[in-house]
């Protein structure tokens, strides 16, 4: 999904722009080049010529040399400039990109970067923290049960199982702590599949969460803009369109989209909009978040849109975010709304929310930009390093 949201992005911002599309395999290692725009690249992945090496000092891209056979081992040093980025806008997704770990070296290479802050980063990703913050701001989160991986350890995930049912019955929902696009996450109608719930979500995290299933609602999702100390805006509402009571992952990126009458996506599909109009030479677009099945505007009346709208903007304003985030919300059958979590790069950067908005992708990605170096010059006001005397004062007593 990372792919497709980079890809879509550099399309975009080629019409005002000089994008350099940067990649992080799965072993860490970095790539840069135009090769990287084509989705049928990521087919081989044989990127080997376009290896690059991050110096966080100076902030730069330095195409690595080539590897050479026999036992000279590395060539000479391509004769390329480093390249430093005037902007760097993370398209990524999950562990290691949206967990605050990518924007902490960013950091560190004093680089203007788009979407959210540190610190908003962290406390996102982790939904239980996230849950705390939103509830001592008042803003409605549902009941939870965090579980920890040393009593599934010590107790046995049966022993869980029924602590989960007694204390919320069933349904309930299990997912990993600091995962996002519904990896992990299990429905659970009964007590054998809290324990397999239970299994999964212990393999891929070291905290687990357990809610009350929302019953007969839907899903309602808001993007909002901004930064911290500027006011936020938001898009319109979406519903996504689940095939089994949740959005698995497969409904979010495996899924193509059917038409109906009643609300307009972007690019003039009506109705359940899924596809899109292809850009550029790779038709991506429309892929990504914006290829699932999405009602848009979410159908729902002028109050509850309004209400989703303010709970938006609230958590994006508590929880500290930059750029574009989308939150996602659960309206239950009586019409009460609960803020369920906040995606900090959402997928396709939520264009498909901004353009029916009046606010096309063009146009989105250039507010992402100034708002980084907005946020950057914000944080170079505050003073980081402090000049003392206190280690040569030490040094001196000691020799004397």
């Amino acid at each position: 999904m990372s792919i497709i949201t980079g890809i879509q992005a550099c399309e975009v911002l080629s019409a005002r722009h000089r994008p350099l599309p940067v990649y992080i395999d799965r072993s860490g290692r970095w790539f840069a080049g135009d090769r990287l725009r084509e989705v049928g690249a990521y087919v081989d992945a044989d990127f080997a010529d376009l290896a690059v090496s991050f110096d966080v000092g100076r902030g730069v891209l330095v195409p690595e040399p080539p590897r050479q056979r026999g036992l000279l081992g590395r060539g000479r040093a391509a004769e390329a400039e480093p390249i430093r980025p005037d902007v760097v806008l993370p398209a990524t997704h999950g562990s290691q990109g949206e967990d605050g770990c990518l924007q902490g070296l960013l950091e560190l290479a004093d680089l203007p970067y788009a979407g959210p802050t540190l610190e908003a980063a962290v406390l996102a990703m982790n939904k239980v923290v996230t849950k705390v913050l939103l509830r001592s701001a008042g803003i409605p989160v549902l009941d939870e049960l965090v579980l920890r991986r040393e009593a599934y350890e010590q107790e046995g995930a049966a022993a869980l199982a029924t602590r989960v049912a007694s204390r919320f019955g069933l349904p309930v929902y299990v997912k990993p702590a600091s995962l996002g696009s519904s990896v992990g996450v299990s429905r659970c109608g009964d007590q054998a599949e809290v324990v397999d719930a239970l299994d999964l979500a212990f393999e891929l995290d070291r905290v687990v969460l357990v809610e009350p299933a929302v019953e007969g609602g839907i899903e309602v999702n808001c993007a909002v803009l901004g930064r911290p100390g500027v006011g936020p805006r938001s898009s319109v509402c979406e519903q996504p369109v689940a095939t089994e009571g949740f959005l698995s992952f497969e409904d979010k990126y495996m899924r193509g989209g059917g038409k109906a009458d009643g609300a307009k996506g972007a690019g003039g599909t009506a109705g359940v909009k899924g596809g899109g109009v292809g850009q550029g030479g790779s038709g991506t677009k429309g892929a990504g978040m914006s290829s699932m099945q999405l009602v848009i505007p979410a159908p729902i009346d002028d109050a509850s849109t309004a209400k989703v709208k303010e709970l938006a903007e609230q958590t994006f304003t508590v929880l500290g975010c930059a750029g574009v985030a989308r939150v996602d919300m659960l309206l239950d059958a009586h019409g009460h709304i609960y803020v369920n979590e906040c995606n900090t790069i959402p997928g396709s950067f939520s264009f498909y929310l901004w353009e029916p908005a009046g606010l096309p992708f063009v146009d989105l990605m250039d507010e992402l930009l100034t708002l980084a170096q907005a946020e950057h010059a914000e944080r170079a006001r505050t003073t980081r390093t402090f000049d003392t005397n206190l280690l040569a004062a030490r040094a001196g007593g000691a020799k004397a």
